[in-house]
């Protein structure tokens, strides 16, 4: 098998399993307080640790909530803030190509009678004017994504945090950096996020574990309120037990990352190029203007993603037709991707290719001769 899908998930890592083994065994509540739970809660301390210095951050900035993994997180950024206060007609500037996680959200909230502005992402770029005419005192929530899971386009968050904060600095600003955790430098304190979502599977930690960064002035502002109320864990914003095994192997997934990051980035951007080099004339890269380095987005001539996707499939090579959270019959799989400026038909004949470290230039040329086989072997339509 040749896996390609890594923006959907990616394999553990042998440091992931090894802490969540670890956890396994250290059975305890981590809110215990003999000698079981203290296991319990040192691996847990462990992770959070991690992600501090991952981030390069320090506790005294930012404080750190474990959460069910991305979504919860995104869901307790929106939801968290948008309830905290009794605003006045208030305002949420999102971008058109948000995933579904913040874009339904934000649907809720506007049923509510929130306003919410979608900035255009045309050719993976956010135009700093479109912004500027938007962004008012009545704003309390900016939230644009780091890199976009389908095109992989680097979003200027810090530019537009900036220049938000310039016209409100009571306005909060929010980052989904699921996709950009560990693919580029990220940095709360230096985009000037106040707060911020990572995942664990994105990254070879397992599913079912993410974390919420939030500024500690939000929290003295009371600016964000708990989803789940309960026993008060994670210092009372995500009630419930903690998932120490996820929780543990986060922190071994960071851990065999962080000393390689730099070197794993600029491998994947070789392989995205020499993607790129290789890729038949007939197929088409979709190229935003800052790419990350492990997404390439790439459009078929006339024949259904969903077809190539099988047909690949079939030659054990893994790629996707889009978010696998957003093509499960939920209507978002080709918004990002019009957003972008492809037709409905182009979208429909798309492909991501997403890459990890682990993979080599002879997955990429087996990917190669396959799309040539599909090109020639594929029943295209009109």
């Amino acid at each position: 098998m040749i896996y390609l899908d890594n923006g959907a998930t990616t394999p553990l890592c042998k440091s992931a399993i090894e802490k969540m083994n670890e956890a396994m065994v250290s059975f305890g509540n981590p809110s215990s307080l003999h000698s079981e739970g203290l296991k319990a809660k040192a691996l847990k301390d462990e992770s959070r640790a991690l992600l501090y210095k991952a981030l390069n951050i320090r506790k005294e900035q930012y404080e750190i909530f474990f959460t069910s993994g991305g979504t919860e997180a995104n869901n307790l950024a929106l939801f968290g803030v948008a309830r905290a206060k009794n605003h006045k007609n208030p305002k949420i500037i999102i971008s058109d190509s948000e995933h579904p996680c913040i874009d339904e959200p934000a649907r809720r909230l506007e049923s509510e009678g929130f306003r919410v502005v979608r900035l255009s992402t045309a050719g993976g770029k956010i135009d700093k004017n479109e912004f500027l005419a938007t962004m008012d005192e009545q704003t309390i929530l900016v939230s644009i994504m780091s890199v976009n899971n389908e095109t992989g386009a680097i979003y200027p968050v810090k530019e537009l945090f900036t220049l938000a904060k310039r016209i409100n600095p009571k306005v909060l600003c929010h980052t989904d950096a699921v996709q950009a955790f560990t693919k580029i430098p990220l940095n709360p304190a230096s985009l000037g996020a106040d707060l911020m979502t990572v995942s664990a599977h994105k990254i070879h930690g397992p599913k079912g574990c993410g974390a919420l960064i939030v500024h500690k002035e939000v929290l003295k502002r009371r600016a964000l309120l708990p989803l789940i109320c309960g026993g008060g864990q994670e210092n009372g914003m995500r009630s419930g037990t903690e998932n120490t095994v996820c929780i543990a192997g986060f922190g071994g997934a960071i851990a065999e990352n962080l000393p390689k990051m730099q070197e794993n980035i600029e491998k994947m951007k070789e392989l995205r190029a020499y993607l790129l080099e290789k890729l038949p004339s007939e197929i088409s890269a979709n190229l935003p203007e800052s790419p990350a380095p492990h997404v390439l987005s790439i459009t078929l001539p006339q024949i259904k993603s969903e077809t190539a996707l099988h047909a690949l499939s079939a030659r054990g090579i893994c790629v996707s037709n889009g978010s696998a959270c957003s093509s499960n019959g939920g209507g978002h799989k080709n918004s990002v991707l019009s957003a972008f400026g492809l037709s409905e038909k182009q979208a429909d004949s798309t492909l991501r290719v997403s890459f990890s470290p682990e993979n080599t230039k002879e997955d990429v040329d087996a990917l190669i001769l396959a799309l040539e086989e599909c090109l020639a072997t594929l029943v295209r339509f009109k």
